[in-house]
């Protein structure tokens, strides 16, 4: 049965190598893995970017056709042309904006404008303006001027000119540095040499790339293509190279620590086949390993050495009851199963299953390794630690004040900003970040048609409810976000327009119509010229309405906004139309510059993203932190205790654990390396490793059989090792687990050696009588004579009865 069992594990072994060695392991990218579902981005759009090439165009060309902006404006029409549905604008278009807001420039006017608008209808500056523009319309050159007089006489629409310039109507200022909205609806870079198109397809990358760079041939413009799956594509082939090379990398380190401290060709080969073969059943149960899962693969390896070790030894030669070990590990992960991160919930579950597997196999194949390497391969001397007082508590209160200093201090990393390295990451994606936005920093907010509502249409409820959304987050504006593209802002609340309404009926806009009807007339203007503007302005019964914006100029912008209603599977609340409003938020790495407290948040629109699952997450971290350790902890100490019944001992290993944990943090502070969700379960994994280490010297210095110093070796090198595998590697994320868990191996290997035994009082001795002195007045015992008749020719059955050899 075990040579069978480590022939199969073998077969396993060479095919899993062959297939690694030949190509590199499927793996995706899984850069939300750690976000829960409700915050993750749910809209896979892809976007183009145009950048102007500058070689292409001639240096000593001169003219506005030769205006990077202009060749933007042109390549963005070809592309409308081109692509037709496929292409949706980021914004309306200026002109749209500007139709709607001469429409409805009075209502849209906010409240505070309403003392300049009636001094701007004043009749001593409707007069000015009025002269003003009759000598503007008698120069020659108002021809080309481009101005439109008949639309707005008196200018209203400066008080609003900057509403026409911005993303989402509330942004930063035109002209800020930040993007502008193109002609055409575009974005277009501050440096004015870029433009961002949205598109909507189902179109793979690759053919959607060619379509554009055909639309675009014979133009001086160049395209990227930025999207989910093009991103997808190039982190999975580059996490597919470097997951192969640091395991292979670790299979390798681990091989040649056996290999120097056995120094026997069969129990390295069996270890090796118990890790590879469980690590390629893993493989084909779980599927493709992601950013986040393929470092805990590595790290099954490192902890798994300890299980082959332990299998190899004999129950006498362990200073704790064999299966401690193999149940602290399994269940070290359990506690991230109650967390709110997906990824580790996952693998809290295949952890608790896969090591315990690995230990089984080890025991299963171990009589037949034993046989091959003929004996047991721990029949050495053991090492017993000597007690050194007091210097247990230094060392652990060293490192607890370690922990509790860099705490104040350490950097975080939001779940959704999981780095890569830089030729793992879209060139496009960089680009996007760098000229237009970070997409990890956009939130949605979405606003739901009421159930009763009594509105014209669904799509027009949904709408009303995006501009009641939008009231209040535009008072996030500028402080917690750069800006909000919601079509809500071009809409008011009923309740906002029956205000403006009343405080516009104050202004008396009929008889000021009236009087620049008057003025037009006597300045010799034709007044019918502008009557569309004078009937629009005396007439305050048109409002700026929802079912007023689907139907006129915005409505086809408006349209892909709307989310359609899941009638089959959605809820009640699924099933209603609703709007995207989008928020980009200030901050870095998906990290708001500002938070928000759960007050505020509940003030607001309920926004789901991953800069505001960072936000949560940031406020949280530390209790989260705290409670996972303290469950590790009391697992630990739990599992010792039940394998030694002694309190004393659990608690000194729990102690030890939170002192490897702290110091693990106290060199990621010093290092300058961040904390966050992607750190706890290499924290977990440390903390499980001191508690065994301590509980297994102490228990050791009690009295307990000795340690054996080649399977301590072994079991401590094999978790350091494959922490350097990671370090070593070409990921950031693995470099900091790889961190984090070489140097909580160095810390679990010497604070247990170090500290474990100054927590335990020396183990009794077995014969006091053979070391007791006698007393000062006491004799001491005479020694017995020597028998006087020797036996010269003892029996030998005698002899061999009592032990003795044969003659």
């Amino acid at each position: 049965m075990g040579l069978a069992l480590v022939g199969l594990c073998l077969l396993l072994t060479l095919a899993a190598l062959v297939d690694l060695g030949l190509s590199a392991p499927r793996a995706r990218a899984g850069l939300d893995a750690l976000l829960p579902e409700d915050h993750r981005v749910t809209d896979p759009r892809p976007m183009a970017i145009l950048r102007v090439d500058h070689g292409a165009l001639s240096e000593d060309s001169e003219g506005p056709e030769h205006d990077p902006r202009t060749v933007l404006a042109e390549a963005g029409f070809v592309l409308e042309e081109a692509l037709g549905e496929e292409r949706v604008p980021h914004a309306p278009p200026k002109t749209e904006i500007t139709r709607w807001l001469d429409a409805h420039a009075l209502y849209l006017l906010p409240l505070d404008a309403h003392r300049a608008l009636a001094e701007r209808l004043s009749d001593t500056a409707m007069l000015a303006e009025v002269q003003g523009l009759q000598a503007r319309m008698a120069s020659p050159l108002f021809s080309v001027s481009g101005e439109q007089p008949r639309r707005d006489p008196l200018a209203i629409a400066e008080l609003s000119a900057g509403a026409a310039g911005r993303l989402g109507h509330v942004a930063e200022a035109p002209g800020s540095g930040g993007p502008q909205v193109g002609p055409n609806g575009d974005l277009l870079s501050a440096s004015g040499d870029r433009a961002l198109v949205q598109l909507v397809s189902t179109r793979a990358p690759e053919v959607l790339r060619g379509e554009l760079e055909a639309a675009l041939e014979g133009l001086p413009v160049t395209v990227e293509l930025v999207s989910p799956a093009t991103r997808e594509q190039a982190a999975a082939a580059r996490l597919g190279e470097d997951a192969r090379e640091t395991v292979l990398a670790c299979l390798a380190a681990l091989v040649l620590l056996f290999a120097v401290v056995v120094r026997r060709p069969a129990p390295v080969l069996a270890t090796l086949a118990c890790l590879v073969s469980v690590g390629a059943v893993l493989r084909w149960v779980v599927g493709e390993l992601d950013l986040v899962g393929l470092p805990l693969l590595v790290a099954l390896f490192g902890f798994g050495c300890d299980a082959s070790v332990r299998a190899w030894a004999k129950r006498s030669h362990s200073a704790l009851p064999t299966w401690t070990a193999t149940a602290l590990f399994a269940a070290a992960l359990l506690p991230l199963y109650f967390g709110p991160y997906p990824a580790w919930q996952r693998w809290a579950l295949i952890w608790a299953v896969a090591y315990p597997s690995l230990a089984l196999i080890a025991w299963l194949v171990a009589p037949t390794v034993l046989g091959l390497a003929r004996g047991q391969l721990d029949a050495r001397a053991g090492l017993r630690p000597r007690r050194i007082p007091l210097l247990g508590p230094a060392l652990c209160l060293l490192a607890l004040g370690g922990g509790a200093w860099a705490a104040e201090a350490l950097d975080y990393r939001a779940p959704g900003s999981l780095p890569l390295s830089a030729d793992a990451r879209d060139v496009g994606e960089r680009e996007l970040v760098e000229h237009f936005f970070d997409p990890a920093m956009i939130v949605e907010a979405r606003s739901l048609a009421p159930a009763d509502h009594d509105a014209p249409s669904e799509a027009a409820a949904a709408l009303d409810a995006a501009a009641d959304d939008f009231a209040r987050l535009a008072s996030l504006v500028p402080e917690v976000a750069q800006r909000i593209d919601s079509p809500g802002a071009f809409v008011l609340p009923r309740e906002e327009l029956e205000a403006r309404k009343a405080a516009l009926a104050k202004l008396d806009l009929e008889t000021r119509m009236d009087s620049l009807r008057a003025l037009l007339v006597d300045q010799g203007l034709r007044a019918e010229a502008f009557s569309e503007f004078i009937r629009g302005a005396a007439d305050i019964d048109e409002l700026p309405s929802a079912q007023a914006a689907l139907d006129g100029p915005l409505g086809p912008w408006i349209s892909a906004y709307l989310l359609a209603p899941d009638t089959e599977t959605g809820t009640d609340t699924e099933a209603r139309i609703a709007l995207r409003t989008r928020v980009e938020l200030r901050g870095r790495e998906g990290l708001p510059a500002v938070d928000l407290d759960e007050q505020t948040l509940a003030s607001l629109p309920a926004m789901r993203g991953p800069a505001i699952a960072a936000m949560i997450d940031h406020q949280r971290f530390e209790e989260r932190m705290i409670a996972f350790s303290l469950a590790g902890l009391w697992l630990s100490a739990f599992l010792i205790w039940l394998a030694t019944r002694r309190l004393g001992l659990a608690i000194h290993a729990a102690v030890i654990a939170a002192a490897c944990e702290a110091g693990v943090l106290a060199t990621l502070r010093l290092l300058e390396l961040p904390v966050g969700p992607h750190l706890l379960p290499a924290l977990l994994l440390v903390g499980a490793a001191g508690a065994l280490s301590g509980a297994q010297v102490g228990a050791a210095a009690r009295g307990a059989p000795p340690l054996q110093g080649r399977a301590l070796l072994l079991g401590l090198g094999g978790q350091l090792l494959a922490g350097a595998a990671l370090f070593v590697s070409g990921q950031p994320l693995w470099r900091e687990l790889g961190v984090a868990l070489a140097v909580g191996a160095a810390l679990a290997a010497a604070l247990g050696l170090l500290a474990g035994p100054s927590f335990t009082k020396p183990a009794p001795d077995k014969n006091p009588k053979a070391k007791a002195k006698p007393a000062p007045d006491q004799k001491p015992e005479p020694e017995p004579e020597p028998d006087p008749d020797p036996d010269p020719d003892p029996d030998p059955t005698q002899t061999r009865a009592r032990g003795g050899a044969k003659p």
